[in-house]
């Protein structure tokens, strides 16, 4: 059995930090339904590159096509419509709630208790619920209406003002960084969450703001506050460690991070110059005078330019140092160690099967006695709801077809 075998999710989330929330507690074995609009679904199912029979393309759309991005976010995941702009829709999900052990959405704050499913009538429904609720700035404070989406987030964390190079303008990390450390924050609040419930027998409601997670990665900030100094872009330089930054070799490029003296040490024997680690100016730790810092960048800069990347990154593993090349994600989906971790899998289309040279991401987390992953996929819009409401709720086809004709489902 997966760990999370028999708990009930439900899914009301869209777009990144939700979703994936929703996929790492699917693929930890939890039943995860997502709850979408009847006749539109999450909106990207819609989004390009869309899937098909014949692989996945930005221009091509014809009925049946998915959006690769919510083939992946919707593994291990079932699908059942239902119209929470209708009263009789939200009566249904209030069945739902009751039935469910956890519930995730992402809405705009204030969005859930204008339906009339806010925290105090969820608990109405099932004391023992857990509610995790995933926003840009949290349910409360000054800035709980604001939109955001990830790079807002990541302005207002400081991420942003210190990631660039010293000489140049603010940038925002290239991954949508705050939207899926929101999503691990969810998972954790959650776990956390239900073992209280062990104890307890009471539900809870996880507030996950985006800003908070991010701001929270940022303990080298709070190191120079400490000391009176405002962070700095650095590039791929850190004050933490020299040489600490990233070479060009003969092919392509060759990140080095040596921390400690110890490192250094290292490094100086990999490039074939053990005496200069005897040098004062060598020594000391991180915090070596600027001049030497650069004479010693300068020294391994020169040692890798005259080298192919892999080589001086074997030469440099073998004395321990901290490194390796700076691959693209076009040359990581090849990537022998991530393939034999299970980290790069293939892609599947609820309908056509394989999807034709897409690839997806596998379960970071592993274990040595329970099973984990995704090995379900994407569910077409509505495709579990016989299913779900006929075993959850007691439904039966002529119901359905009822509610169906209402547009309730």
């Amino acid at each position: 059995m997966k760990p999370l075998a028999g708990l009930v999710v439900l899914d009301l989330s869209r777009f990144l930090a939700g979703p994936y929330c929703t996929l790492l507690l699917g693929g930890l074995g939890a039943e995860v339904v997502k709850v979408e609009p009847p006749g539109e679904g999450d909106p990207y199912r819609a989004r390009p590159p869309l899937a098909g029979p014949e692989g996945a393309s930005f221009a091509r759309r014809t009925p049946g096509d998915i959006g690769v991005l919510f083939l992946h976010r919707g593994r291990n995941k079932k699908s059942v419509t239902l119209n929470l702009r209708h009263p009789d829709g939200v009566a249904l999900f209030g069945r739902l709630c009751a039935r469910a052990d956890v519930l995730v959405e992402n809405f705009t704050p204030g969005t859930l208790e204008a339906m009339g499913l806010g925290f105090r009538a969820l608990q109405g429904c099932n004391p023992r619920l857990v509610l995790c609720s995933i926003s840009g700035f949290g349910q409360d404070g000054p800035r709980r209406d604001w939109r955001a989406y990830d790079p807002i987030v990541q302005a207002m964390s400081g991420i942003v003002a210190q990631t660039g190079e010293a000489d140049g303008p603010p940038l925002r990390a290239g991954l949508l960084l705050s939207d899926t450390t929101a999503a691990l924050y969810g998972v954790i609040g959650i776990l956390a969450a239900l073992r209280a419930r062990e104890t307890t027998g009471q539900g809870d409601w996880v507030d996950v703001s985006m800003q908070d997670g991010s701001f929270f990665l940022m303990p080298d900030a709070v190191e120079f506050l400490a000391a009176g100094i405002a962070p700095r872009r650095t590039g791929n330089t850190h004050a933490a460690g020299a040489p600490f930054n990233v070479y060009p070799a003969a092919d392509e490029l060759v990140s080095v991070c040596a921390v400690t003296e110890r490192d250094r040490v290292h490094v100086l024997t990999a490039i074939g110059r053990p005496e200069l680690a005897r040098e004062p100016r060598f020594a000391g730790g991180p915090a070596i005078a600027p001049g030497a810092r650069q004479e010693l960048d300068d020294l391994v800069r020169a040692w890798i330019a005259g080298r192919p990347a892999i080589e001086a990154v074997k030469i440099f593993q073998a004395h321990k140092v901290p490194a390796s090349p700076v691959p693209g994600v076009d040359e990581l989906v090849e990537d022998e160690h991530l393939r034999a971790r299970g980290m790069v899998v293939g892609l599947e289309h609820p309908v056509h099967g394989p999807v034709p040279g897409a690839h997806a991401l596998g379960m970071p987390i592993k274990f040595r006695h329970h099973p984990a992953g995704f090995d379900a996929p994407a569910p077409a819009l509505g495709a579990d709801n016989a299913e779900v409401y006929g075993r959850l709720l007691g439904l039966d086809a002529a119901a359905l077809d009822a509610l169906r004709a209402r547009g309730i489902v």
